[in-house]
Protein backbone atom coordinates (compact mmCIF):
# COMPACT_ATOMS: atom_id res chain seq x y z
CA UNK A 1 0.00 0.00 0.00
CA UNK A 2 3.12 2.79 0.79
CA UNK A 3 4.98 1.79 -2.35
CA UNK A 4 3.71 4.60 -3.85
CA UNK A 5 0.24 6.92 -3.30
CA UNK A 6 -0.16 6.69 -7.55
CA UNK A 7 -0.40 2.92 -7.04
CA UNK A 8 -2.51 3.48 -4.23
CA UNK A 9 -5.08 5.30 -5.76
CA UNK A 10 -4.81 3.20 -9.56
CA UNK A 11 -3.89 -0.50 -7.87
CA UNK A 12 -5.53 -0.33 -3.98
CA UNK A 13 -7.80 1.63 -4.11
CA UNK A 14 -9.27 1.13 -7.79
CA UNK A 15 -9.88 4.64 -7.88
CA UNK A 16 -10.71 6.52 -11.34
CA UNK A 17 -11.94 10.15 -12.46
CA UNK A 18 -14.26 10.27 -15.36
CA UNK A 19 -14.00 14.19 -16.18
CA UNK A 20 -16.88 16.19 -17.50
CA UNK A 21 -17.59 18.58 -20.20
CA UNK A 22 -16.40 21.55 -17.73
CA UNK A 23 -12.87 20.59 -19.19
CA UNK A 24 -11.95 21.63 -22.79
CA UNK A 25 -9.36 18.66 -23.10
CA UNK A 26 -11.04 16.30 -20.61
CA UNK A 27 -10.47 13.15 -23.54
CA UNK A 28 -6.99 13.76 -23.35
CA UNK A 29 -6.14 13.84 -19.62
CA UNK A 30 -3.16 11.39 -18.77
CA UNK A 31 -1.37 10.30 -15.75
CA UNK A 32 2.23 11.79 -15.58
CA UNK A 33 3.42 10.07 -12.60
CA UNK A 34 7.18 11.73 -12.97
CA UNK A 35 5.46 15.40 -12.65
CA UNK A 36 1.80 14.81 -11.16
CA UNK A 37 -0.26 13.56 -8.05
CA UNK A 38 -3.29 14.10 -10.08
CA UNK A 39 -4.81 11.17 -11.80
CA UNK A 40 -5.58 12.95 -15.04
CA UNK A 41 -3.34 15.77 -16.39
CA UNK A 42 -3.15 17.71 -20.01
CA UNK A 43 -0.37 20.71 -20.38
CA UNK A 44 -1.16 22.83 -23.52
CA UNK A 45 2.15 21.47 -25.78
CA UNK A 46 1.51 25.17 -27.65
CA UNK A 47 4.86 26.65 -26.81
CA UNK A 48 3.72 30.01 -27.59
CA UNK A 49 1.43 29.48 -24.69
CA UNK A 50 3.74 28.33 -22.56
CA UNK A 51 5.92 31.17 -23.00
CA UNK A 52 2.71 33.48 -22.79
CA UNK A 53 2.24 31.72 -19.30
CA UNK A 54 5.91 31.51 -17.80
CA UNK A 55 5.58 35.39 -17.48
CA UNK A 56 2.56 35.58 -16.02
CA UNK A 57 3.10 36.71 -11.69
CA UNK A 58 -0.08 36.52 -10.34
CA UNK A 59 -3.40 34.22 -10.39
CA UNK A 60 -7.13 34.60 -9.68
CA UNK A 61 -8.78 31.69 -7.90
CA UNK A 62 -12.64 31.96 -9.27
CA UNK A 63 -15.31 30.81 -6.81
CA UNK A 64 -15.69 26.60 -7.09
CA UNK A 65 -18.81 25.88 -9.47
CA UNK A 66 -20.51 22.84 -8.68
CA UNK A 67 -22.81 22.49 -11.88
CA UNK A 68 -21.67 19.22 -13.00
CA UNK A 69 -22.16 17.73 -9.66
CA UNK A 70 -23.51 14.55 -10.16
CA UNK A 71 -26.23 12.15 -8.39
CA UNK A 72 -25.31 10.18 -5.13
CA UNK A 73 -24.28 6.44 -5.91
CA UNK A 74 -23.52 5.06 -2.89
CA UNK A 75 -26.74 3.01 -0.90
CA UNK A 76 -25.93 3.83 2.35
CA UNK A 77 -25.05 7.80 1.32
CA UNK A 78 -28.31 7.94 -0.18
CA UNK A 79 -30.65 6.72 2.92
CA UNK A 80 -28.36 9.46 5.53
CA UNK A 81 -28.47 12.45 2.17
CA UNK A 82 -31.45 13.84 0.55
CA UNK A 83 -29.75 15.65 -2.87
CA UNK A 84 -31.22 19.18 -1.31
CA UNK A 85 -29.07 17.96 2.56
CA UNK A 86 -26.24 17.35 0.49
CA UNK A 87 -26.40 20.26 -2.19
CA UNK A 88 -26.92 22.81 0.98
CA UNK A 89 -23.71 21.21 2.38
CA UNK A 90 -21.97 21.28 -0.94
CA UNK A 91 -22.15 25.38 -1.08
CA UNK A 92 -20.31 25.32 2.14
CA UNK A 93 -17.73 23.02 0.63
CA UNK A 94 -17.25 24.97 -2.55
CA UNK A 95 -16.58 27.70 -0.37
CA UNK A 96 -14.03 25.95 1.77
CA UNK A 97 -12.50 24.91 -1.27
CA UNK A 98 -11.69 28.18 -3.01
CA UNK A 99 -10.23 29.48 0.68
CA UNK A 100 -7.71 26.36 0.70
CA UNK A 101 -6.68 27.13 -2.94
CA UNK A 102 -6.05 30.83 -2.19
CA UNK A 103 -4.34 30.38 1.52
CA UNK A 104 -1.61 27.52 -0.20
CA UNK A 105 -0.51 30.23 -2.49
CA UNK A 106 -0.45 32.85 -0.42
CA UNK A 107 1.56 30.52 2.44
CA UNK A 108 3.78 29.25 -0.16
CA UNK A 109 7.57 29.81 0.40
CA UNK A 110 8.22 29.65 -3.48
CA UNK A 111 5.96 32.81 -4.02
CA UNK A 112 5.87 32.29 -7.70
CA UNK A 113 1.98 33.43 -8.09
CA UNK A 114 0.87 36.77 -6.32
CA UNK A 115 -3.05 35.57 -5.32
CA UNK A 116 -5.24 39.05 -6.82
CA UNK A 117 -9.12 39.59 -6.01
CA UNK A 118 -10.55 39.80 -9.33
CA UNK A 119 -9.56 38.53 -12.66
CA UNK A 120 -6.94 40.32 -14.71
CA UNK A 121 -5.08 40.63 -18.20
CA UNK A 122 -2.28 40.11 -15.74
CA UNK A 123 -2.94 37.11 -13.93
CA UNK A 124 -3.58 33.41 -14.45
CA UNK A 125 -7.25 32.07 -13.44
CA UNK A 126 -7.63 29.31 -11.76
CA UNK A 127 -11.38 27.66 -12.39
CA UNK A 128 -12.34 24.85 -10.33
CA UNK A 129 -15.35 22.15 -10.48
CA UNK A 130 -16.20 19.59 -7.87
CA UNK A 131 -18.20 17.16 -9.78
CA UNK A 132 -18.72 14.21 -7.42
CA UNK A 133 -19.28 13.83 -3.84
CA UNK A 134 -19.96 10.58 -1.41
CA UNK A 135 -20.48 12.39 1.89
CA UNK A 136 -19.33 10.54 4.82
CA UNK A 137 -22.07 8.72 6.88
CA UNK A 138 -22.13 7.25 9.80
CA UNK A 139 -23.88 4.32 8.83
CA UNK A 140 -20.48 3.58 6.71
CA UNK A 141 -18.31 4.19 9.80
CA UNK A 142 -20.26 1.93 11.99
CA UNK A 143 -19.92 -1.25 8.90
CA UNK A 144 -16.35 -0.40 9.13
CA UNK A 145 -15.13 -0.06 12.92
CA UNK A 146 -17.51 -3.27 12.73
CA UNK A 147 -15.41 -5.09 10.81
CA UNK A 148 -12.52 -3.79 12.10
CA UNK A 149 -13.85 -5.37 15.74
CA UNK A 150 -13.70 -8.76 14.43
CA UNK A 151 -10.86 -9.01 12.27
CA UNK A 152 -8.38 -6.03 12.29
CA UNK A 153 -7.76 -2.17 12.09
CA UNK A 154 -8.18 -0.71 8.82
CA UNK A 155 -9.55 -4.05 7.44
CA UNK A 156 -12.87 -2.71 7.52
CA UNK A 157 -11.77 0.28 5.85
CA UNK A 158 -10.52 -2.11 2.87
CA UNK A 159 -13.46 -4.40 2.49
CA UNK A 160 -16.27 -1.51 3.03
CA UNK A 161 -15.33 0.34 -0.01
CA UNK A 162 -19.08 1.26 -0.76
CA UNK A 163 -19.13 2.88 2.51
CA UNK A 164 -16.06 5.65 2.23
CA UNK A 165 -16.53 9.07 1.50
CA UNK A 166 -14.92 10.63 -1.78
CA UNK A 167 -14.91 13.69 -3.84
CA UNK A 168 -13.21 14.67 -7.14
CA UNK A 169 -12.56 17.54 -8.45
CA UNK A 170 -11.23 19.34 -12.25
CA UNK A 171 -9.89 22.61 -12.89
CA UNK A 172 -8.20 24.75 -15.54
CA UNK A 173 -5.63 27.15 -15.34
CA UNK A 174 -6.22 29.81 -18.45
CA UNK A 175 -3.38 32.13 -19.58
CA UNK A 176 -4.26 35.33 -19.79
CA UNK A 177 -3.39 36.90 -22.82
CA UNK A 178 -4.35 34.11 -24.93
CA UNK A 179 -7.39 33.05 -22.93
CA UNK A 180 -6.32 28.93 -23.25
CA UNK A 181 -5.67 26.54 -20.79
CA UNK A 182 -2.17 26.12 -19.92
CA UNK A 183 -2.74 23.08 -17.57
CA UNK A 184 -5.93 20.95 -16.77
CA UNK A 185 -6.59 18.54 -14.30
CA UNK A 186 -8.63 15.44 -12.38
CA UNK A 187 -8.69 13.89 -9.17
CA UNK A 188 -10.85 11.89 -7.20
CA UNK A 189 -10.11 11.14 -3.28
CA UNK A 190 -11.50 8.28 -1.07
CA UNK A 191 -11.49 8.13 2.23
CA UNK A 192 -8.04 7.62 3.37
CA UNK A 193 -7.53 4.25 5.84
CA UNK A 194 -7.13 5.27 9.15
CA UNK A 195 -4.81 3.62 11.91
CA UNK A 196 -7.36 4.39 14.85
CA UNK A 197 -10.32 6.41 14.22
CA UNK A 198 -10.95 10.27 13.97
CA UNK A 199 -13.31 12.76 15.29
CA UNK A 200 -13.64 13.77 11.13
CA UNK A 201 -15.18 10.39 10.82
CA UNK A 202 -18.21 11.96 12.28
CA UNK A 203 -19.09 14.63 9.92
CA UNK A 204 -20.31 14.37 6.38
CA UNK A 205 -17.48 16.49 4.82
CA UNK A 206 -14.87 15.49 6.64
CA UNK A 207 -13.00 13.31 4.26
CA UNK A 208 -13.83 15.95 1.63
CA UNK A 209 -12.18 18.74 3.46
CA UNK A 210 -8.85 16.50 3.99
CA UNK A 211 -9.00 15.90 0.20
CA UNK A 212 -9.31 19.41 -0.90
CA UNK A 213 -6.67 20.71 1.64
CA UNK A 214 -4.18 18.19 -0.11
CA UNK A 215 -5.03 19.40 -3.53
CA UNK A 216 -4.37 22.76 -2.75
CA UNK A 217 -1.28 21.98 -1.43
CA UNK A 218 -0.13 19.92 -4.49
CA UNK A 219 -1.44 22.00 -7.40
CA UNK A 220 0.45 24.98 -5.54
CA UNK A 221 3.44 22.75 -5.56
CA UNK A 222 3.14 21.84 -9.02
CA UNK A 223 2.57 25.11 -10.51
CA UNK A 224 5.63 26.17 -8.02
CA UNK A 225 8.36 23.80 -8.76
CA UNK A 226 10.72 23.19 -12.02
CA UNK A 227 9.17 20.77 -14.99
CA UNK A 228 11.51 17.74 -13.52
CA UNK A 229 10.65 18.10 -10.30
CA UNK A 230 7.63 15.41 -8.55
CA UNK A 231 5.03 16.19 -6.65
CA UNK A 232 4.65 13.69 -4.36
CA UNK A 233 0.81 12.52 -3.72
CA UNK A 234 -0.62 12.50 -0.05
CA UNK A 235 0.12 8.98 1.79
CA UNK A 236 -2.96 6.12 1.12
CA UNK A 237 -3.44 5.83 5.27
CA UNK A 238 -4.28 8.82 7.46
CA UNK A 239 -2.54 9.11 10.70
CA UNK A 240 -3.59 12.57 12.22
CA UNK A 241 -7.13 14.02 12.69
CA UNK A 242 -8.33 16.68 10.57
Amino acid sequence: MITSCRSAKSVVAAVEVKPTQFLPHAAELKEDRKRSPFLGNWWNPDKRVQAAAAQVKQIYIAPVITDHLRPMKQKLTKLEFSEERRNKKMTALAGYARDKFIQAFKKSKQQRFTVVEAPSKDAMTLKLSIFEWEPNTVTGLLAREAVDLVTLPMVGDLLAKPARGQIAIEGILQEPRTKKSFFEFADKEEARTLFFFFPQELFPSGQAKYAIREWARQFEKLMSTPDDVKVKDSLPFQIIAF
